[in-house]
């Protein structure tokens, strides 16, 4: 699987990614669940901080209030092949 992307400096000390172009599935399962399940960076923004390709889950605190959990992947957890984040200049 390979993701493209896009990084900016922004005016702080801080470095913004940004997916760029279509992304190549791996398979099947990685295309019908990608931008829900996983994806680039943060769910629901296109710009991030982060250039990582995410497992998302929502964690329900004690107050009743939710927060959005995520966690970095390297392989596909469908098929197990390789994510690669690959720069574009």
């Amino acid at each position: 699987m390979r993701v493209r992307y896009r990084s900016r400096s922004a005016r702080t000390a801080e470095t913004v990614y940004e997916q760029v172009g279509d992304v190549r599935f791996c398979c099947e399962a990685m295309r019908e669940r990608w931008g829900l399940l996983i994806g680039f960076g943060a769910l629901g923004h296109r710009r991030s901080t982060d250039r990582a390709v995410n497992l998302y889950s929502v964690v329900t605190q004690a107050n009743g209030t939710s927060l959005l959990g995520m966690t970095p992947v390297d392989f596909c957890p469908f098929c197990g092949e390789p994510i690669e984040t690959c720069r574009v200049k």
